[in-house]
């Protein structure tokens, strides 16, 4: 190709896609409107999920040309406190989920991918929006616009074990969790409302005030950080000419919210469809819709459990032998979950109201 490839965002969609097509030696240019990439973070720890597909996480990056060059931590157990502050433990033969740092810190996930886009290529605009590519691919990865979801929580230096425990509780997390992940002597502790955004500060203290009675732990300089993502019931792929991945797209883990499999997939997909000459809209409906159709289901599922039956599910899930086997049972397709996307369309709405981030032949970009 003659016109070179913008890429607007560098999170880990548009990292995933720019190493992919640094390596197949395309002409490309990411741009970052930070001084860095990763900066929308301050060193957080999230998960990458194990369960929705047959691949381990790790092999999947290999498999879509990304190299597992970062520190992580994987578990194999996780602790749940129910809404009575009864205790729940639950295993997995393969790790439940792989635990990265984000954030621009030399270990994380975002500048690890950095690192490898250079290696292979890549040039970088940081400090500047992407505002118009009048000519070439254009590829959209510029995150979640709106809070469908969001975290409030504290970042902050422990002695405390390396666990992974979640609190089940619409007192503290309305229709989701509150989470503490510590590894290597760091942790964080969140808790995630998909509604009542406007009393997170109420929810979170009540959460912070459950986990410490709780579990033991010291906290050691705490820092507060805050973050959000945004889903749509239908992704939003777009044209030819461009192609929007990651949130952008609106492709986010329903239930629980761990999106970046969904958005390292998406990247991916957007630079093969360009080495290929193929439609990334066809490849990404082909590869993700279903799964992603089913994580709205289970979403739906999710928020209309209630506490009492959280302690149902959590009592059931103690006699599990293997919870990613399981959680891949739920995250495959059904009768059922063919239908009750036609229920979950009258339920939920995202809160942006427009989804069209790019216009007209000469791809503005905002």
């Amino acid at each position: 190709m003659t016109d070179p490839i913008h890429i607007a965002g560098a999170g880990p969609a548009g990292l995933a896609a720019a190493v992919n097509l640094a390596k197949g030696g395309y002409d490309m240019m990411v741009h970052e409107k930070n001084p860095d990439v990763g900066m929308r973070f301050n060193g957080d720890f999230q998960g990458i999920e194990n369960w929705s597909s047959e691949t381990d996480a790790l092999p999947f990056l290999e498999s879509v040309g990304v190299s597992v060059n970062l520190k992580y931590n994987s578990f194999n157990r996780l602790v749940t406190f129910d809404p009575s502050g009864r205790r729940h433990v639950v295993k997995s033969r393969k790790p439940l989920f792989y635990l990265v740092e984000r954030g621009n810190g030399s270990d994380s996930l975002d500048q690890s991918l950095k690192r490898q886009a250079i290696g292979a290529g890549a040039k970088f605009i940081l400090n500047k929006r992407a505002k118009e590519a009048k000519q070439g691919k254009v590829i959209v990865a510029t995150g979640p616009k709106v809070a469908d979801a969001i975290a409030k929580g504290i970042l902050f230096g422990t002695s405390y074990p390396d666990p992974a425990i979640t609190f089940a509780d619409n007192r503290i997390a309305p229709k989701a969790y509150a989470c503490l992940l510590v590894s290597g002597g760091r942790a964080t502790f969140a808790t995630c409302l998909f509604e009542d955004f406007k009393n997170a500060r109420d929810y979170f203290e009540r959460a912070l005030e459950r986990m410490q009675k709780l579990v033991k732990i010291d906290i050691q300089s705490p820092k507060q950080f805050g973050d959000y993502v945004n889903f749509f019931l239908r992704p939003r792929f777009k044209g030819t000419r461009f192609s929007c991945i990651g949130e952008c797209a609106g492709l986010q883990d329903g239930p629980w919210g761990f999106g970046i499999r969904y958005a390292i997939m998406s990247g991916a997909l957007a630079a093969r469809s360009i080495m290929r000459g193929r439609s990334y809209e066809r490849l990404a409906r082909k590869k993700m819709s279903k799964i992603f159709e089913v994580s709205i289901t289970d979403r739906f599922i999710f928020s209309h459990l209630g506490n009492r039956r959280y302690e149902t599910v959590l009592s059931y899930g103690d006699t599990l032998e293997d919870l990613v086997e399981w959680l891949k049972k739920w995250y495959n397709p059904s009768p059922f979950k063919t239908v009750a996307p036609q229920v979950t369309k009258r339920w939920y709405h995202s809160r942006i109201k427009h989804n069209e981030w790019i216009y007209g032949d000469s791809a503005s970009i905002r």
